[in-house]
Protein backbone atom coordinates (compact mmCIF):
# COMPACT_ATOMS: atom_id res chain seq x y z
CA UNK A 1 0.00 0.00 0.00
CA UNK A 2 1.39 3.18 -0.93
CA UNK A 3 1.49 6.08 2.24
CA UNK A 4 3.17 8.45 0.35
CA UNK A 5 2.16 9.87 -3.12
CA UNK A 6 2.79 12.82 -5.73
CA UNK A 7 0.43 15.12 -6.94
CA UNK A 8 1.11 14.47 -10.78
CA UNK A 9 -2.09 13.90 -12.61
CA UNK A 10 -3.57 10.42 -13.54
CA UNK A 11 -5.40 10.45 -17.23
CA UNK A 12 -9.04 9.96 -16.55
CA UNK A 13 -8.93 7.33 -19.40
CA UNK A 14 -6.39 5.79 -17.57
CA UNK A 15 -8.52 5.60 -14.67
CA UNK A 16 -12.03 4.56 -16.75
CA UNK A 17 -9.73 1.74 -18.15
CA UNK A 18 -8.82 0.27 -15.08
CA UNK A 19 -12.14 0.44 -13.26
CA UNK A 20 -13.46 -1.13 -16.61
CA UNK A 21 -11.55 -4.27 -15.80
CA UNK A 22 -12.31 -3.84 -12.14
CA UNK A 23 -15.91 -4.13 -13.00
CA UNK A 24 -15.58 -7.95 -14.55
CA UNK A 25 -14.53 -9.48 -11.01
CA UNK A 26 -16.97 -11.91 -9.89
CA UNK A 27 -20.93 -10.77 -9.36
CA UNK A 28 -23.23 -13.14 -7.95
CA UNK A 29 -26.09 -14.27 -9.94
CA UNK A 30 -24.35 -11.57 -12.51
CA UNK A 31 -26.69 -8.70 -10.14
CA UNK A 32 -23.57 -5.81 -11.02
CA UNK A 33 -23.93 -3.95 -8.05
CA UNK A 34 -20.78 -2.75 -7.62
CA UNK A 35 -20.16 0.97 -8.84
CA UNK A 36 -17.65 3.47 -8.24
CA UNK A 37 -17.40 6.96 -7.96
CA UNK A 38 -14.35 8.95 -8.44
CA UNK A 39 -13.39 12.20 -6.70
CA UNK A 40 -10.72 14.33 -8.79
CA UNK A 41 -10.47 18.07 -7.56
CA UNK A 42 -12.89 20.40 -5.88
CA UNK A 43 -15.09 16.38 -5.16
CA UNK A 44 -11.70 15.26 -3.96
CA UNK A 45 -11.28 18.18 -1.68
CA UNK A 46 -14.53 17.93 -0.28
CA UNK A 47 -14.33 14.04 0.79
CA UNK A 48 -10.94 14.84 2.75
CA UNK A 49 -13.18 17.54 4.33
CA UNK A 50 -15.99 15.54 5.08
CA UNK A 51 -14.91 12.67 6.29
CA UNK A 52 -11.93 14.16 7.86
CA UNK A 53 -9.47 11.62 6.32
CA UNK A 54 -7.02 14.37 5.09
CA UNK A 55 -6.65 15.86 8.35
CA UNK A 56 -5.89 12.39 9.80
CA UNK A 57 -3.63 11.25 6.71
CA UNK A 58 -1.95 15.07 7.32
CA UNK A 59 -1.39 14.15 11.40
CA UNK A 60 0.36 10.65 9.92
CA UNK A 61 3.25 12.53 8.23
CA UNK A 62 2.31 10.57 4.88
CA UNK A 63 1.15 12.30 1.75
CA UNK A 64 -1.83 10.54 0.61
CA UNK A 65 -3.84 13.68 0.06
CA UNK A 66 -1.72 14.66 -2.55
CA UNK A 67 -3.17 11.63 -4.81
CA UNK A 68 -5.02 13.12 -7.40
CA UNK A 69 -7.81 10.33 -7.35
CA UNK A 70 -9.57 8.33 -4.57
CA UNK A 71 -12.18 5.94 -5.61
CA UNK A 72 -15.21 5.44 -3.29
CA UNK A 73 -16.22 1.99 -4.80
CA UNK A 74 -19.81 0.83 -4.04
CA UNK A 75 -22.17 -1.87 -2.53
CA UNK A 76 -25.46 -2.24 -3.68
CA UNK A 77 -27.66 -4.30 -2.26
CA UNK A 78 -30.53 -4.20 -3.62
CA UNK A 79 -29.24 -5.12 -6.81
CA UNK A 80 -28.67 -8.49 -5.37
CA UNK A 81 -32.01 -9.44 -3.13
CA UNK A 82 -33.83 -8.37 -6.95
CA UNK A 83 -31.57 -10.43 -9.21
CA UNK A 84 -32.04 -13.17 -6.75
CA UNK A 85 -36.01 -12.82 -6.75
CA UNK A 86 -35.91 -13.08 -10.28
CA UNK A 87 -37.41 -16.74 -11.39
CA UNK A 88 -33.97 -18.27 -11.97
CA UNK A 89 -33.23 -17.55 -9.02
CA UNK A 90 -36.09 -17.61 -6.67
CA UNK A 91 -36.97 -20.15 -3.46
CA UNK A 92 -34.08 -19.48 -1.57
CA UNK A 93 -35.38 -16.69 0.43
CA UNK A 94 -32.44 -14.51 -1.09
CA UNK A 95 -34.47 -11.66 -1.57
CA UNK A 96 -34.58 -10.96 1.89
CA UNK A 97 -30.91 -9.71 2.57
CA UNK A 98 -30.75 -10.77 6.42
CA UNK A 99 -31.32 -14.30 4.52
CA UNK A 100 -27.80 -14.09 2.82
CA UNK A 101 -24.80 -16.12 4.81
CA UNK A 102 -22.63 -13.61 3.03
CA UNK A 103 -23.44 -10.48 1.81
CA UNK A 104 -21.98 -11.28 -1.80
CA UNK A 105 -22.86 -7.13 -2.98
CA UNK A 106 -20.39 -6.75 -0.19
CA UNK A 107 -17.81 -9.90 -1.59
CA UNK A 108 -18.12 -8.59 -4.91
CA UNK A 109 -17.21 -5.10 -4.42
CA UNK A 110 -14.70 -6.11 -2.39
CA UNK A 111 -13.17 -8.32 -4.94
CA UNK A 112 -13.87 -5.53 -7.54
CA UNK A 113 -11.27 -3.35 -5.09
CA UNK A 114 -9.10 -6.36 -5.14
CA UNK A 115 -8.53 -5.86 -8.97
CA UNK A 116 -8.19 -1.97 -8.79
CA UNK A 117 -5.22 -2.21 -6.34
CA UNK A 118 -3.72 -5.08 -8.24
CA UNK A 119 -3.99 -3.10 -11.95
CA UNK A 120 -2.64 -0.11 -10.28
CA UNK A 121 0.77 -1.96 -9.12
CA UNK A 122 0.79 -3.39 -12.50
CA UNK A 123 0.81 -0.09 -14.28
CA UNK A 124 2.84 1.08 -11.90
CA UNK A 125 0.74 3.37 -9.78
CA UNK A 126 0.64 3.62 -6.37
CA UNK A 127 -2.46 3.04 -4.74
CA UNK A 128 -4.08 2.50 -0.77
CA UNK A 129 -7.67 1.25 0.55
CA UNK A 130 -8.77 2.89 3.45
CA UNK A 131 -11.81 3.06 5.81
CA UNK A 132 -14.11 5.82 5.77
CA UNK A 133 -14.54 6.33 9.48
CA UNK A 134 -16.34 9.39 10.00
CA UNK A 135 -19.31 10.96 8.17
CA UNK A 136 -19.86 8.24 5.78
CA UNK A 137 -23.17 8.66 5.53
CA UNK A 138 -22.59 12.88 5.22
CA UNK A 139 -20.08 11.82 2.29
CA UNK A 140 -23.12 9.52 0.51
CA UNK A 141 -25.27 12.07 0.58
CA UNK A 142 -23.64 14.68 -0.52
CA UNK A 143 -21.99 12.47 -3.81
CA UNK A 144 -26.00 11.35 -4.54
CA UNK A 145 -25.70 7.87 -3.74
CA UNK A 146 -29.23 6.14 -2.84
CA UNK A 147 -29.92 4.56 0.06
CA UNK A 148 -29.17 1.16 0.48
CA UNK A 149 -26.04 1.71 -1.28
CA UNK A 150 -23.10 1.04 1.12
CA UNK A 151 -19.29 2.70 0.66
CA UNK A 152 -16.62 -0.25 1.17
CA UNK A 153 -13.77 2.27 2.32
CA UNK A 154 -11.89 4.49 -0.49
CA UNK A 155 -8.90 4.06 -2.28
CA UNK A 156 -6.32 6.62 -3.31
CA UNK A 157 -5.03 6.38 -6.44
CA UNK A 158 -1.90 8.20 -7.91
CA UNK A 159 1.98 8.13 -8.86
CA UNK A 160 3.85 6.42 -5.81
CA UNK A 161 6.48 9.32 -4.62
CA UNK A 162 10.18 8.40 -4.73
CA UNK A 163 10.35 8.41 -1.21
CA UNK A 164 7.71 5.76 -0.66
CA UNK A 165 8.53 2.43 1.60
CA UNK A 166 6.45 -0.42 3.56
CA UNK A 167 5.39 1.00 6.27
CA UNK A 168 2.60 0.07 8.82
CA UNK A 169 1.21 -2.82 9.89
CA UNK A 170 3.36 -5.48 7.04
CA UNK A 171 6.95 -3.56 8.57
CA UNK A 172 5.80 -4.97 12.49
CA UNK A 173 3.64 -8.22 12.01
CA UNK A 174 5.26 -10.78 9.69
CA UNK A 175 3.31 -12.45 7.52
CA UNK A 176 1.87 -15.79 8.98
CA UNK A 177 3.45 -19.31 7.61
CA UNK A 178 1.21 -20.90 5.21
CA UNK A 179 1.02 -23.83 7.51
CA UNK A 180 -1.10 -21.71 9.57
CA UNK A 181 -3.25 -20.72 7.10
CA UNK A 182 -3.44 -23.36 4.34
CA UNK A 183 -5.94 -26.56 5.68
CA UNK A 184 -6.35 -29.79 3.98
CA UNK A 185 -9.19 -31.86 4.80
CA UNK A 186 -9.90 -30.35 7.75
CA UNK A 187 -8.94 -27.74 10.14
Amino acid sequence: MTRHFTSAPISRDLVDELLDLCRRAPSAGYSQGTHFIVLTGSSLAEFWRITGSGEWFDDTGTSVTAAPVVVVPLADQSSYTSRYAEGDKAGHGLEDPANWPVPYWLTDTAMAVQNLLLLAEDRGLGALYFGIFRNAGALLRSLGVPDGVAALGAVALGHRAPADTPSGSSRTRPRRVASEVIHHDRW
